[in-house]
C-alpha cells in the first residue's frame, strides 16, 4: 500500500512542476515576444518622428502620414523580418486623426491585446495615433489548450498508475514474502493460481517450488527416521554385550573367576580399563541417539522486540483465505498489544504447525487462537475440535516421529510437533498439550517467560 500511495505521490508531484514550469515557461516566451514588439514599435515610431519633424507644420497632412509610414515601415519590412519573429511582426501600420467625426476612432477601444496605438502630439495635444495591428494571436486558447493537455496527461498517468498498483504493486506485495517463509521453512498453503500476466507464470514456479521442498522435506524426514531407528537399533544392540563386558570385567576385577576367589592384581587392574571403556561407549551411544534427533531441527533463535498484533496479522494473512475456502470458522483474540521479545520468526513457525495440525486432525468445526501476555510471561494457545487423543498418549506428543493413534489414513511424519518443541526450548520456553474428549477439543499452549529472552 505504502508503495502505491508513494507512486501516486510522484506522479502528483512530477505532473505539478511539469504543469508549473510550462505555463512559467509559456508566460515568460509571451512576455519577451512584447518585449520585443514594443522595441520594434519603438522604433518605427521614432522613425516617423523624426521624418515628421523634418516637415513643416503647414505639409504634415494625413496623407503625408501614410506616406512616411510607407517609407519607414512597408520599405523595411523585409529588413525588420530578419531580425525579428513574424509573431513579433505587426500585419498592419497606419495614421489615424484624432477627430471627433471619425468613426474609425472607435479602434481604440476594440480591446484587442495585440494591437498597440501610440499617441502623436502637437503643440502638447493629440492630433493622431500610429496604430500597429497584430495578427490574431490567442495565446491564452493555447495556454488553455496546453493545461488541456496536460490535465488529459495526468488523468492518463493515474490511470496507469491505478493500473500498476492494483496489477503489478498489490500482486507483488502479496507474493514478495511467501519466498521468505519457504526459506525459513514457514511453509503453509500454496499461492492462489492468477491469470496476472506478470505473475501467474511466477505463481505457477513457486508453486511448484513449494511442492519440490514438502517433498524433499518429507524425503528428508522418512531418511532422518530410518537413519534414527539404524542408530537406535545399532544401540540396543550395542547396549547388551557393553553390560555382558562390564559383567565380566567386574566379575575378573572381584576375583571371581579365581580358584582362591582372590582377586589378581594386574587381572583386576585390566578389568578395571575394560570397565571404564565399557562406560564410556554407553555414554558416547547415549550422546549419539540425542544428538541425531537434534539435528532434525534447523533452527538458532534471533531475539528482537515485536507486537502481539503482528503474530495475529501474520495468522489472519496465512489462513483466513484458506479456512474459508474449507467452511472451517476462524477466531484470533489478543488481548492488548503488548511488545514480545523474542524471536518473532520461531514462534510463527510454531504456530504454523500447530495450525496445520488443527486443519488435519480437526472435525471443522473451528480453530481458536488466543495471544496474550501475563505478569510471568506469554502465552499463546490454540484450539480446535475433532480427533483428540487418550491421556495416555499426551507424555510421548512431543517425541521425534512418534504419532498418536487419531493419525490413522492421515499423511504426515511425526517430526512437526518434536520440531515445535525443540523449537520453544530453545526459546526459553515450554509447550503444552491437552485434549477434553467429553468435548472433543485439543489445545495446544505455548509459555515462554518473560526473561527468557533477557
Amino acid at each position: 500500500m505504502r508503495k502505491a500511495v508513494k507512486l501516486y505521490i510522484i506522479t502528483v508531484l512530477l505532473f505539478a512542476v511539469v504543469f508549473i514550469t510550462a505555463n512559467f515557461a509559456f508566460n515568460k516566451t509571451i512576455e519577451k515576444s512584447d518585449d520585443r514588439s514594443y522595441v520594434l514599435m519603438n522604433r518605427v515610431y521614432t522613425g516617423i518622428e523624426e521624418s515628421v519633424s523634418a516637415l513643416s507644420q503647414d505639409d504634415i497632412l494625413p496623407s503625408v502620414y501614410d506616406e512616411i509610414i510607407n517609407d519607414v515601415w512597408y520599405e523595411r519590412i523585409h529588413e525588420y523580418s530578419l531580425e525579428y519573429s513574424t509573431s513579433e511582426l505587426p500585419t498592419r501600420v497606419y495614421y489615424l486623426p484624432a477627430d471627433k467625426n471619425n468613426s474609425d476612432i472607435g479602434l481604440l477601444n476594440r480591446g484587442r491585446e495585440r494591437d498597440k496605438i501610440w499617441a502623436v502630439e502637437k503643440g502638447g495635444n493629440i492630433e493622431g495615433f500610429i496604430v500597429f495591428e497584430f495578427g490574431e494571436h490567442n495565446y491564452s486558447d493555447l495556454q488553455f489548450v496546453m493545461n488541456i493537455g496536460f490535465a488529459v496527461a495526468f488523468l492518463l498517468s493515474i490511470g496507469v498508475c491505478t493500473y500498476i498498483s492494483l496489477y503489478v504493486i498489490r500482486p507483488f506485495n502479496r507474493l514478495s514474502s511467501y519466498p521468505e517463509k519457504l526459506s525459513k521453512n514457514q511453509l503453509t498453503d500454496k499461492l492462489p493460481e492468477s491469470k496476472n500476466r506478470f505473475f501467474g507464470r511466477f505463481t505457477w514456479g513457486i508453486n511448484m517450488l513449494n511442492d519440490r521442498l514438502v517433498s524433499d522435506r518429507n524425503r528428508i524426514n522418512e531418511l532422518s527416521r530410518e537413519h534414527l531407528t539404524m542408530l537406535t537399533t545399532i544401540a540396543h544392540g550395542i547396549k547388551t554385550p557393553v553390560s555382558n563386558i562390564k559383567l565380566y570385567s567386574e566379575a575378573i576385577e572381584t576375583g571371581m573367576y579365581q580358584p582362591d576367589g582372590k582377586a589378581n592384581s594386574s587381572d583386576a587392574e585390566v578389568a578395571a580399563k575394560i570397565s571404564k571403556n565399557a562406560d564410556d561407549i554407553t555414554v558416547m551411544v547415549g550422546e549419539l541417539i540425542e544428538k541425531a534427533s537434534e539435528g532434525f531441527v534447523d533452527f538458532e533463535p534471533v531475539i528482537n522486540g515485536f507486537y502481539l498484533n503482528e503474530l495475529e496479522k501474520y495468522l489472519h494473512e496465512e489462513y483466513d483465505n484458506r479456512l474459508e475456502l474449507l467452511r472451517i470458522p476462524f477466531e484470533v483474540e489478543v488481548a492488548g498489544n503488548s511488545i514480545v521479545k523474542s524471536d518473532k520468526n520461531g514462534i510463527c513457525r510454531v504456530l504454523s504447525q500447530l495450525m496445520e495440525n488443527a486443519i488435519k486432525y480437526g472435525n471443522g468445526d473451528g480453530i481458536s487462537v488466543e495471544l496474550h501476555k501475563q505478569d510471568d510471561g506469554y502465552y499463546f494457545s490454540v484450539r480446535n475440535k475433532g480427533s483428540v487423543l487418550e491421556e495416555k498418549e499426551l507424555p510421548y506428543i512431543f517425541n521425534s516421529f512418534w504419532r498418536g493413534s487419531n493419525s490413522e489414513g492421515i499423511p504426515g511424519s511425526g517430526i512437526g510437533l518434536f520440531e515445535s518443541y525443540s523449537i520453544i526450548r530453545k526459546l526459553g520456553g515450554d509447550i503444552y498439550a491437552r485434549s477434553d474428549s467429553g468435548s472433543s477439543e485439543m489445545e495446544f499452549e505455548i509459555c515462554i517467560p518473560i526473561d527468557a529472552a533477557v
